[in-house]
């Protein structure tokens, strides 16, 4: 093997290797995203619910 090969397979080796990383890290980014959307919804949720709860409140204050 020549050192332009060696070099050549050295180089597709370490780009392999980076962009095996960068897919890992893009898995968690995409999992991690999909967490916050489902905890997006669950706050929006209670705070509708809250909302009401609040409002509920306030009417009985007025009737008194």
């Amino acid at each position: 093997m020549s050192t332009a090969e060696l070099l050549l397979s050295l180089a597709g080796a370490v780009t392999m290797l980076l962009l095996s990383v960068i897919a890992y890290f893009l898995k968690l980014l995409i999992e991690d995203t999909r967490q916050l959307k489902g905890e997006l919804a669950k706050l929006k949720e209670l705070f509708v619910r809250l909302e009401i709860e609040q409002d509920f409140l306030k009417n009985m204050m007025k009737e008194k």
